[in-house]
């Protein structure tokens, strides 16, 4: 027996196992191209045949494949995993952590689900890791060795679907915020302006950001949106001025039109002298039923 296994050596998975192999643990390997777990081999881990086998093969078994579907796959329904605690760091959503949680509990196993906040050149490193969520007494059990993923790793709650929907979160902001800017410096490209120069000239509001962001989740907590600094009307009238400047040079980047309809949608609700936060529950409103 391996103290832990790990199932998928793409770039991420490759890195994970790496990190375990460096922290002293006994690790055995499974991908479904056998030649990517040679340099793992080499230092020392041992190569399962199949999942099924990685899986019979240590206690602790590491899913980084493509999804959750794709664990249940390698495995197979009719597998037992009686004594293991299947580790499943695929990005999904929280209804997939919660649906992986059953059928590996069905199959006689534990599940811990974990979200990976990192590019794996992080992984075992001080600013890299994992966010995991399911049972308390797994986390604590496994802490040790999970803790060699990196200096971030942590423990976001028993609820086995917050690490997903904190990931999910985090991406939406992150990766909307990444669009946003490659669509600004076009933007700013196209009226003559060079990339560094808006660089230089949005760098500084980034403090600012993050001071807003933490002023939002206050006001969501208290739910007080009131303000006498900038309203959403005076940021729909910015996305306005943006969107029109856009057509004008034929630009249709969908970043700033969507922001545009948002903060539209929240001034046609009557939130317009209201701050941005104000948002927040607008969003969470679900819509009317649509007549027949």
């Amino acid at each position: 027996m391996s103290d832990v296994s790990v199932l998928g050596l793409g770039l991420m998975g490759t890195a994970v196992a790496s990190a375990i192999v460096e922290g002293g643990r006994e690790v055995t390997v499974w991908n479904r191209t056998a030649t990517k777990a040679e340099k793992l081999r080499e230092r020392g881990a041992g190569v399962a045949e199949s999942a099924v086998a990685a899986a019979q093969a240590s206690p602790v078994v590491i899913s980084v494949l493509t999804d959750s579907a794709a664990l249940r796959t390698a495995l197979g329904d009719d597998v037992r995993l009686d004594g293991r605690t299947i580790v499943n760091l695929a990005t999904g959503t929280p209804n997939h952590a919660i649906e992986t949680d059953a059928w590996v509990r069905e199959r006689g196993g534990r599940y811990l689900h974990g979200t990976i906040a990192a590019y794996p050149k992080d992984i075992g490193q001080p600013g890299g890791g994992v966010v995991f969520s399911g049972p308390a007494e797994i986390w604590n059990e496994l802490e040790p060795t999970l803790l060699l993923l990196g200096g971030t790793t942590n423990h976001a709650g028993d609820n086995v679907g917050d690490a997903c929907a904190l990931d999910l979160g985090m991406l939406i902001f992150y990766m909307a915020a990444e669009g946003a800017f490659q669509e600004a410096l076009a933007f700013a490209s196209a009226y003559g302006v060079s990339p560094r120069r808006l660089l230089n000239h949005t760098l500084p509001t980034v403090a600012i950001l993050e001071r807003e962001l933490r002023d939002s989740v206050d006001r969501v907590e208290k739910g007080d949106y009131s303000t006498d600094e900038a309203t959403i009307d005076t940021f729909f009238a910015c996305m306005e001025l943006a969107t029109t400047s856009s057509y004008d040079i034929g630009l249709r980047g969908p970043m700033a039109e969507g922001a545009r309809k948002l903060y539209q949608r929240a001034v046609e609700a009557g939130r317009g002298a209201d701050l941005p936060a104000a948002l927040f529950p607008l969003l969470l409103e679900k819509p009317a039923p649509q007549a027949d």
